[in-house]
């Protein structure tokens, strides 16, 4: 059975998450409560994922500063007590604030920025709104940077610990793009980057074998490097490395392979999930050695891993896991399905900044967007539509 949720009631006008109605009137009926317990319906079971890199935007939290000063002001305090600013760069609560853009889009502002931004929602909803997502959860899950995400908000790791560690992951790649980037004009292989390809359902597992088949016949320059990084949906992945590379792979796929593929750049700083990134891998490793690991997580949740698209089974396959995640491919499309077809999720709760995570999801499970509910916080009417859209959801 699910763990009991006990919540305190919202101020109106907002009703709570989560059979709010049968609460109160338990309240209203105490005196029999003991002998004839009202009857209760099972809630849905449910997952909560959060976002990767590429979602971040300056000023994402503005907003909700301004309306829940409360909750917000001692996390950005927090934040830049555990984050203080770099030689010349001002406190990253102030780039995520005023930017300017590049510097936000930096994978070591980037990386701790959306992480940060995320959990200040989760913590909005439940000091603002009273809710207990946490152990209303059954299952955490977060694309790449976001799986660190899901750890904090499942409970397994520190908020202060992770933002520590995905700074300095995100410092050592930022390093590893910097020296995997040697201009072709000084004999070097180039520019990194990230590359997604778009193809309809039916031609994805063809896409996938043909840049499989190209990276294992093609004899690549030993300074070049290509991956699959992510296996994002039914009609989507993104290959990661150099652009050289990227490029003549999407090259022989067109004219060898008969597929066609829309080709679309991130807006990363640097080429994850690739080789390029592997002396991340140990430093990631090093870090989460040193970090206490709450396992298994509390509430009887599970947390997803990107690199098997199963549950943890462990702590210490959690910390091996974790650290490869920075080299393998992202299995999302697989994790999706998994807790779908496999564990019955019925409801989807995405929390973080940008729509492109919970748009990846509702495409993809049975009953599509109306299964998923998107807390993005663009301001506080979207926390208070999210949760009248978790609440309607609930009784549904």
């Amino acid at each position: 059975m699910p763990p009991t949720l006990h919540l305190r009631l919202p101020p109106p006008p907002l009703k709570c998450l989560f059979n709010l109605r049968s609460q109160r009137h338990a309240v209203r009926h105490s005196s029999t409560a003991a002998s004839t317990p009202p009857p209760s319906r099972r809630r849905p079971k449910t997952a909560m994922f959060f976002p990767g890199q590429g979602t971040q935007k300056v000023g994402m939290l503005t907003p909700l500063l301004s309306a829940f000063p409360r909750t917000v002001k001692p996390l950005f305090e927090l934040l830049d007590d555990t984050l203080p600013p770099a030689d010349g760069q001002a406190p990253l609560s102030r780039i995520i604030a005023e930017g300017p853009n590049e510097v936000i889009t930096a994978t070591e502002n980037a990386q701790p920025a959306i992480l940060f931004t995320s959990i200040v929602i989760l913590r909005i909803l439940e000091q603002e709104f009273n809710l207990s997502p946490r152990a209303q959860t059954d299952f955490f899950l977060g694309h790449s940077l976001g799986e660190f995400t899901s750890l904090v908000a499942a409970g397994v790791l520190k908020l202060e610990e992770v933002l520590r560690l995905v700074r300095r992951r995100g410092e050592v790649m930022r390093d590893c793009a910097i020296r995997a980037s040697i201009p072709e004009m000084e004999g070097g292989p180039g520019e990194t980057g990230m590359v997604a390809l778009l193809v309809e359902q039916k031609y994805l597992p063809g896409l996938i074998a043909s840049v499989d088949s190209f990276m294992h016949s093609e004899t690549l320059p030993n300074d070049e490097f290509l991956s699959i990084a992510n296996i994002n949906s039914s009609t989507q992945i993104v290959l990661s490395g150099h652009l050289k590379a990227i490029n003549m792979c999407i090259c022989h796929i067109r004219k060898f392979s008969g597929h066609d593929p829309r080709a679309l750049r991130l807006n990363v700083s640097a080429p994850f999930h690739s080789m390029v990134m592997a002396p991340a891998v140990p430093v990631v490793a090093r870090m989460l050695q040193e970090m206490e690991v709450v396992f298994p997580p509390p509430d009887g949740a599970e947390v997803i891993a990107n690199v098997t698209a199963k549950p943890y089974e462990s702590a210490e396959q959690l910390r091996q896991q974790l650290a490869m995640q920075c080299t393998a491919t992202v299995k999302w499309a697989e994790s999706i399905k998994y807790l779908d077809l496999e564990r019955d999720v019925a409801r989807w709760i995405g929390i973080g900044p940008g729509k492109v995570g919970r748009n990846l999801v509702g495409r993809e499970v049975r009953g599509g967007m109306k299964r998923v509910v998107g807390v993005e916080g663009n301001d506080a009417k979207n926390l208070e539509d999210a949760v009248k859209a978790l609440e309607r959801m609930d009784v549904d």
